[in-house]
């Protein structure tokens, strides 16, 4: 007989083993709890530190002993985020391709810069201007961009012309804006005139293609009793097709026009309804 076997067998087998998924969890669980308690107690000897550093910085206790140097606790120093760089600074007209930006005129970097002339204004510092060929967006431009000081305070303004309306080339447009500032004109050629009588009809060497005195542009446009109208006209200046509408105001002409290239393969009733939807919108063709 072998005792060692009956005896091992006389306790039978015993209770079935847990399954391991039960240890890892009770694992977790004590894991869990020691990590709390650590978080406790560093919660509690932050709190004793921030309480020492107020009274050292209220005045000693009379109870201190002077013999005794606590280390100083170091403040935290606040994660700070650098400032984005200018060409990574949000823009808040998404339409426009440049801004004033720490002190200088800043053009996004996905715009092309054909030519650019600075401070054709002859602005003194701290005022600033700039003209600008560009193109943004697949669409070409010529663009005046100034900062004024207004009411006390510096303010970007910005307006921009297509290219060659009026102007043989940049160079042109740049001086034609900058006599602005003493009276020059916006760059249209001049295609009607308002005579003695206050009747509206083509300048000198201009034609009148097709016209209408009745244009039914709304109150957006013109106040009840200003004499109104709408034409298809070629300028003498450069022989150019041009839709213009027009208001007589106070007794002076103000003529709109409409670029050449958006004429082109357009009828006038279509530009005209064009034009009527744009001031019915508030938008007007401007």
């Amino acid at each position: 007989m072998n005792l060692t076997g009956e005896l091992e067998r006389s306790f039978g087998d015993g209770p079935a083993p847990r399954p391991v998924d039960d240890h890892l969890s009770a694992g977790r669980g004590a894991l869990r709890r020691r990590r709390g308690l650590t978080g406790a107690v560093a919660a509690a000897a932050g709190a004793v530190a921030l309480t020492v550093v107020l009274s050292v910085t209220g005045g000693t206790s009379p109870d201190a002993s002077p013999d005794v140097a606590a280390d100083p606790t170091p403040t935290p120093t606040a994660e700070t985020t650098p400032a984005a760089p200018p060409s990574q600074a949000p823009w808040t007209d998404e339409m426009v391709p440049i801004r004033y930006r720490d002190g200088e005129f800043e053009v996004r970097l996905d715009a092309v810069v054909h030519e650019r002339v600075d401070n054709p204004f002859d602005y003194e510092a701290p005022q600033a201007s700039a003209a600008l060929d560009v193109t943004f967006e697949g669409r070409r431009a010529w663009v005046i961009a100034t900062l004024r000081r207004s009411d006390g305070q510096l303010q970007f303004g910005y307006s921009e012309s297509v290219p060659s309306n009026g102007w043989a080339s940049f160079a042109d447009y740049v001086a034609d804006q900058a006599d602005l500032t003493t009276g020059g004109n916006n760059g249209w050629p001049e295609t009607l005139v308002l005579t003695d009588i206050g009747e509206v009809v083509a300048g000198p060497g201009s034609e009148v293609l097709q016209r209408t005195d009745d244009p039914q542009l709304g109150a957006t446009f013109a106040g009840p009793g200003e004499p109104t109208g709408a034409a298809i006209v070629t300028a003498a200046e450069d022989g150019q097709g041009y839709f213009v509408v027009w208001r007589v105001v106070d007794g002076d002409l103000d003529v709109i026009y409409t670029p050449p290239i958006d004429v082109v393969g357009n009828t006038f009733e279509e530009l005209l309804s064009y034009a009527r939807s744009q001031y019915a919108g508030g938008e007007g063709l401007r």
